[in-house]
């Protein structure tokens, strides 16, 4: 039961962090959002990992540099996207990264099992059905093609933080977020892209660095006491929390084509995590 709040708990930090921090990108400076994220997400995880052993031979510490590295492309992609298109289609096509490290996977030699094999071509079905529909409506399809990317760059985190992890659980959270602050800042220094807010925002773009932050570490303790094919299916569903907000909170409502193509990403996501 422990296992299942905290998977839980996963599932609604990571929802409500990829709600927050778009909305918040799009009434101050996106770079703001990012940094201001990463640095919050960073002094939760060094928090976190006190006392632990943070030492890692040089593989693992490169899959975590390369983990934060990505991640911070695909948070900039996500945040992008979001600016002008519908976070309830957005969110889903950015998570179907997790298709990613399956593919990684089956190129390796892995066997996927029946439910992972039908997930595959359902998120991939719904990623064309919400991109298909024309941009006539409110959102439109802007924003997909930021949605992809930050797909493929999720994908790819998720493919080398595993990596890492399997050297250093605790180096992994800490080494990767120093490298995700650090590229982040780099790509904002070299674009010179603003990044003042208002002084009553300055703590507000830290929230979903924490949010994001004390989600990995509540995965993390989820697996380690509870059975990873029923957490990791559970904490999988945070689109679904992103989706629920969009509804309630933006009153999005994206036509019949990229409803359905959003609920096949959101079930072909949950299959893929099925072991």
């Amino acid at each position: 039961m422990i296992a299942i709040l905290l998977a839980l708990g996963t599932a609604l930090g990571y929802g409500v962090a990829n709600y927050l921090a778009p909305v918040l990108g799009r009434r101050m400076p996106l770079a703001a959002v990012l940094l201001g994220s990463q640095l919050g997400g960073l002094a939760v995880s060094v928090l976190l990992t006190l006392g632990s052993d943070l030492t890692m031979d040089a593989a693992g510490l490169a899959f975590a540099v390369a983990a934060g590295a990505s991640n911070a492309g695909a948070l900039a992609c996500l945040y992008r996207a979001a600016q002008t298109g519908n976070l309830s289609v957005i969110s889903p096509v950015a998570a179907s990264g997790a298709a990613v490290p399956v593919l990684v996977g089956l190129a390796s030699g892995d066997r996927p099992g029946p439910w992972q094999l039908v997930g595959i071509p359902l998120v991939l079905v719904g990623i064309v059905l919400a991109a298909r529909r024309p941009p006539t409506g409110p959102g439109g399809t802007r924003g997909i093609g930021w949605a992809l990317g930050a797909a493929a760059l999720f994908g790819t985190f998720l493919t080398t933080y595993a990596g890492a992890a399997a050297d250093s659980s605790s180096g992994a959270l800490v080494w990767s977020r120093v490298a995700l602050v650090l590229t982040t800042g780099l790509g904002i220094l070299m674009l010179r892209a603003p990044v003042r807010v208002a002084p009553r925002d300055g703590a507000l773009v830290l929230v979903p660095g924490l949010l994001l932050a004390l989600g990995t570490f509540a995965f993390g303790e989820a697996t380690r006491i509870g059975l990873l094919s029923v957490v990791s299916v559970i904490a999988t569903l945070n689109p679904v929390v992103t989706v629920v907000l969009a509804f309630a909170l933006l009153r999005e409502r994206p036509a019949a084509a990229q409803r359905t193509g959003a609920a096949l990403a959101l079930t072909g996501i949950v299959l893929l995590a099925i072991a």
